[in-house]
């Protein structure tokens, strides 16, 4: 093998081709710049233990999505049927995860019961009195990709069973008020707090109108004094008042 790369470097021209010396020292090349020795045949190679730290990573880990995503999307179905909703709301969780759409989280809402009456004809008698139960049920989706979007919801559509109502939008915080249990003490202690910004904004409201009042009075008392020289205009006596006096008499 060396005889053989031998012929090949005294066939081929001396600027063609170059040695090369692999090290693994970083302080090697300033130890060659030192002695005025070329280092551009040196190639320098990392060493593992003085550089544990560098890491590579490949730069597709900080590539940015070409197509944008939805941060949270809930979907609320509602039946009166427990089997039928039931079926439906693991079929949307199985398609989520068949599409590699991440399913944040699945809510089940505690049912609201109903009573329906139907009167007899012409009468206020009861002739039929069913009892029904709502059933609701939330699939929370997140970052799903604006591409996938479509297929997801179509699919979702066409296999809705029947008697089902199904509503897709972003998360609302009044769907999770079941979860909280009510404080009662904290609510009559807001109800008192909001009944004493009540008054203070009514006596405030009555201090503005005395107010509003008072400048008003003002006002129009400042204008009567300004008018007031225009108004008192003193009248000459009159020298037949005498001599009627004394007709008179």
């Amino acid at each position: 093998m060396n005889t053989i790369l031998s012929r090949l470097i005294s066939i081929l021209p001396s600027y063609s081709h170059q040695s090369a010396r692999f090290l693994r020292s970083n302080n090697f090349v300033e130890r060659l710049k030192s002695n005025n020795q070329n280092a551009q045949t040196v190639c320098v190679v990392p060493d593992p233990i003085e550089n544990r730290g560098i890491i590579y990573e490949p730069p597709y880990l900080f590539e940015v999505d070409l197509f944008p995503n939805y941060q949270l999307l809930a979907v609320s179905v509602r039946g009166y049927d427990y089997v039928v909703l039931e079926g439906y709301f693991r079929y949307i969780q199985k398609l989520a995860k068949s599409l590699d759409i991440k399913v944040s989280e699945a809510v089940p809402i505690p049912a609201k019961s109903s009573r329906v009456t139907i009167l007899k004809p012409r009468s206020a008698q009861i002739d039929v009195e069913h009892h029904l139960n709502l059933y609701h049920r939330i699939v929370k989706f997140a970052k799903v990709k604006a591409t996938m979007a479509p297929i997801l919801f179509e699919c979702i559509r066409l296999n809705i069973p029947e008697g089902v109502e199904l509503k897709i939008d972003i998360p609302n915080s009044v769907d999770d008020e079941f979860r909280y249990v009510p404080d009662v003490e904290l609510q009559q202690l807001q109800s008192e707090l909001r009944a004493i910004d009540h008054e203070k904004e009514e006596t405030q409201k009555a201090k503005d109108a005395k107010r509003a009042l008072r400048q008003k009075e003002k006002a129009q008392a400042m204008l009567l004094s300004i008018l007031s020289p225009f108004n008192d205009e003193t009248v000459p006596p009159s020298d037949d008042l005498p001599d009627n006096d004394e007709k008179s008499k």
